[in-house]
């Protein structure tokens, strides 16, 4: 790709080489970045791999008709605008963005395109909306559960659970630092028990019925 003037008198300024079109370049950035250096900033997203039912998002900077979330079909594939069909599970993201990216500039002249994987989860029990969601696989937990409306009056924050086939992580919903997702991961918030939930009732009644029983016994 050819940059403008302006860009290449800034990189002979900055002494930073010109390198080929990377599939992650920040919108708005002058600074061109190697393929590794962005690699190596989101690894496990680069070696993630799809799954039929989840979704690519491609966002095209300046044109909103060819960005987008795409589903992957039954067959493991997507179709992204302008760049045709694409094969996207089973394989490293890393690849696939790669090759989305190249299909962008075969069509365009100079693009900026930014791919990102999104993994499709079921969040339930006590949020306001459970359901399936998209989720970019970097999001924290706090942001997970906002997605589905946040938690319920009944939710015990320090039992939510990561359902993975046999597998079971235990986790709080403030945690900040959420295990890897995967695709067909269920995210399930615990409800509080009844003595949690009418703890403050318990304990009037209880002291109620103390004061009547020394009551009684003071009078006899």
């Amino acid at each position: 790709m050819r940059l403008p003037p302006i860009f290449a008198a800034l990189l002979r300024l900055m002494r930073v080489r010109t390198l080929p079109t990377v599939p992650w370049l920040p919108v708005g950035l002058l600074v061109l970045m190697p393929t590794s250096a962005l690699l190596a900033q989101v690894p496990e997203r680069n070696l993630l791999r799809l799954g039929p039912g989840d979704r690519v998002r491609v966002e095209v900077a300046g044109d909103s008709t060819l960005s987008g979330d795409f589903d992957i079909d039954s067959e493991g594939r997507v179709l992204v605008p302008i760049v045709g069909l694409a094969t996207a599970a089973g394989r490293p993201f890393g690849e696939v963005a790669r090759e989305i990216v190249d299909g962008f500039n075969r069509e365009l002249v100079g693009p900026l395109v930014r791919v990102i994987p999104l993994l499709r989860v079921s969040v339930l029990g006590e949020v306001q909306t459970p359901g399936l969601y998209w989720v970019d696989p970097t999001m924290t937990l706090a942001e997970v559960l906002a997605a589905s409306g946040g938690l319920t009056d009944s939710a015990r924050q320090e039992d939510v659970r990561i359902r993975r086939g046999a597998e079971l992580i235990v986790l709080s919903a403030d945690a900040q630092i959420l295990p890897s997702l995967r695709s067909g991961d269920r995210i399930v918030v615990g409800r509080r028990g009844f003595v949690s939930d009418n703890g403050p009732l318990l304990i009037g009644a209880a002291a109620s019925v103390l004061a009547a029983v020394l009551t009684s016994l003071i009078l006899r």
